[in-house]
């Protein structure tokens, strides 16, 4: 647990909904110390996680599963088969006496083409036909049809894949706009490979059907890339003279999905719709127009992704906690606005001395084996990949990210306003660094990067002059001061000058004083300084002048040996025997488990965290981990088509 659990508070909360928002904002309030109480309105707990995200995707046993227990052993209680306005309304939990209602329930109505012929016999909602898949059921009469699904979201290329493991002859996905416009665009790929088709810039414009009313087929229009619209993306629109017909049996629908808010005519008086068809709720506070209920996650914000519902489940449940404490959320939002303005990222070209390596990519089961199966196909790091991926550098720009004035100061005087010039993906852009609205554009100054151990930016300075008071003040040096007048004025070194030939004794504290990056500390190893004691006068300027207390100055340090026979002190290994850092910690207990083997004390493989077989490692895709030390066969799996193959434990 890696939050202190608080003494219960007395306090009962309703938690509508146990995706992800709603078991997120149930963990954190039993947290808090309420009682909490979770109303699901399928069989078993889960939401979207357990019935619209294939097995491949999220395997339910091995991580559903253990995540939902951690919360039911918090003392959270769930009671299964209970519809919002079915089974119940909010006047119905109130009047039971819960203090507080958080209403998470999803978005789980498919939106409509708006085109003749969806009501046909064959044009199936998405969600309900993931629904069916990933219970482990073989939807029916699905293999060996003709399937075209329409959307280009992670739910379309669930319906998409699912459909060719579920036995599909044929399977086309359709997308009104380009490839790297889509949400899921980094699967369509996989999905490829695993033998379905992709059509991009094309909309259907009618589904063609028989006698019967059955689907046949779908006319569909091509379209271009117009003007951006608000997304940022460009607008499709049709290209008259341009139809063309896929012959199918089955329609899946995956173009979006919005909440069912039908329960708002009952019970429900004070809470409200928004004109997207979105539950209202505070953006802040989470508050809905009822005291005592609030909103979060896709209900409020509409479909996104699992990670941004966590977060909303979180933010709500500590607006719902200081609701209970009896705070003023008013003023809670109140405050929230004026300090947590909306950040506006500058652009800020990064220096790195470090090897720029790509990022390691998970390996993945081979096509053939993954779409006969709902195995998780992608298979996770190895130990020694892994490793390399953690060490790997991240390049994360400036020095000072995280407490840059510049940042901070762009958008209190409002540097980084919204212009009308579009970017190249079509979005508005923001105010160039470089673009000063009230004097003009800045001067290009050129970085210095001629001194061993200090990367100098100009155009990033704002004039503070820290630096120059440090390096005089402090240090003693005076390498920098304020030149020239007016808007010329820059804090920098006489002449601009490098600061190789100034008095620059390399201490870095001008790097570590600067607020925006303008001087940077470039990257250095040191193994060790060469000092000849029989030369020292023990005059102590070294230990004055050192920033970082290298070196001391008393009695009980003033000399490393016993006598001067021996000159050479090495300074790097006084600094590790005098303290202990990170690095030397990981260096000493990277062999902790050969020591302990060594020692007699033999450590179960249990214990250990999961590591890839042997025979996954060379990522050939035939095996898979599943987190628990076992790996299965390439054929098993839990859904259809799985044969559960043979088990081999890992090391």
């Amino acid at each position: 647990m890696p939050f202190d659990v608080q003494p219960p508070s007395g306090k009962r909360v309703a938690v509508i909904g146990s995706g992800p928002a709603g078991m997120s904002a149930a963990y954190y309030l039993a947290i808090a110390g309420h009682g909490v109480t979770v109303f699901e309105r399928d069989p078993a707990p889960g939401g979207m996680l357990r019935y619209g995200i294939p097995q491949y995707r999220l395997p339910k046993v091995e991580v559903l599963e253990a995540e939902y227990q951690g919360v039911w052993d918090l003392g959270v209680k769930v009671v299964t088969d209970a519809a919002l306005g079915r089974d119940f309304t909010l006047d119905d939990l109130q009047n039971q006496g819960f203090d507080a209602v958080c209403v998470a329930i999803g978005c789980y109505d498919t939106n409509k083409l708006g085109v003749p012929g969806e009501e046909a016999v064959g044009v199936l909602d998405g969600l309900e036909y993931l629904r069916v898949a990933t219970l482990g059921l073989p939807f029916p009469g699905h293999a060996g049809t003709r399937v075209v699904v329409i959307g280009g979201g992670f739910t379309s290329m669930d319906c998409t894949r699912t459909s060719v493991r579920q036995g599909a002859a044929e399977v086309t996905l359709v997308y009104r706009r380009d490839m790297k416009d889509m949400p899921a665009a980094n699967e369509v790929h996989e999905a490829l490979e695993e033998g379905a088709r992709a059509i991009f810039q094309a909309a259907p414009t009618r589904v063609i059907t028989d006698d019967q009313d059955r689907v046949t087929g779908v006319e569909f229009q091509r379209m271009r890339l117009g003007e951006p619209d608000a997304s940022g993306r460009r607008r499709p629109e049709p290209v008259a003279g341009t139809e063309f017909v896929i012959e199918c049996d089955r329609v899946l629908l995956a173009i979006g999905q919005g909440p069912d808010l039908t329960w708002l005519d009952r019970g429900a008086s004070g809470v409200s719709a928004t004109k997207n068809r979105r539950l209202a709720a505070d953006a802040v506070t989470f508050t809905t127009g009822r005291p005592g209920v609030f909103g979060t996650g896709d209900v409020r914000i509409g479909a996104a992704t699992v990670v941004q519902a966590n977060a909303e489940g979180r933010r709500a449940a500590y607006a719902i906690d200081a609701y209970l404490q009896g705070q003023d959320l008013d003023a809670i939002r109140t405050r929230q606005t004026l300090a947590e303005p909306q950040p506006e990222f500058l652009s800020i070209v990064p220096y790195t001395g470090e090897v720029k390596e790509p990022r390691y990519r998970l390996k993945a089961m081979g096509a053939e084996d993954r779409n006969r199966s709902y195995v998780e196909y992608e298979i996770p790091y190895t130990q020694q990949e892994a490793m390399a991926e953690s060490a790997r550098c991240l390049q994360c720009t400036c020095e000072a990210i995280g407490y840059c004035d510049l940042r901070r100061q762009g958008i209190e005087y409002g540097t980084t306003l919204k212009t009308l010039e579009p970017q190249a993906r079509g979005a508005f852009s923001y105010r160039s660094v470089s673009e000063n609205r009230f004097t003009g554009t800045n001067h290009d100054y050129i970085r210095d990067d001629s001194h061993a151990f200090i990367l100098r930016e100009p155009s990033r300075c704002i004039d503070c002059g820290r630096c120059a008071n440090v390096c005089k003040e402090i240090v003693g040096a005076a390498c920098y001061d304020f030149m020239r007048t007016g808007f010329d004025t820059l804090v920098t070194t006489p002449l601009d000058m490098s600061l190789n030939t100034t008095p620059c004794v390399s201490c870095g504290r001008c790097a570590e004083t600067c607020p925006t990056g303008a001087l940077m500390p470039k990257p250095r190893v040191l193994e060790k300084y060469d000092v000849d004691e029989t030369r020292c006068i023990l005059c102590g300027i070294c230990v004055d002048a050192c920033p970082y207390d290298a070196l001391r100055c008393g009695p009980d340090f003033e000399l490393s040996h016993e006598s001067r026979a021996e000159p050479m002190i090495d300074l790097m290994a006084i600094s590790a025997i005098d303290r202990d850092t990170e690095i030397t910690y990981v260096r000493r207990e990277r062999d902790w488990l050969e020591r302990a083997q060594a020692s007699g004390r033999g450590l179960p493989a249990g214990r250990f965290l999961p590591v890839l077989p042997a025979t996954s490692q060379a990522g050939n895709g035939h095996t898979h981990s599943n987190g628990h030390g076992a790996a299965h066969g390439g054929t098993g799996g839990h859904g259809p088509g799985g044969t559960g193959g043979p088990v081999t434990h890992g090391p």
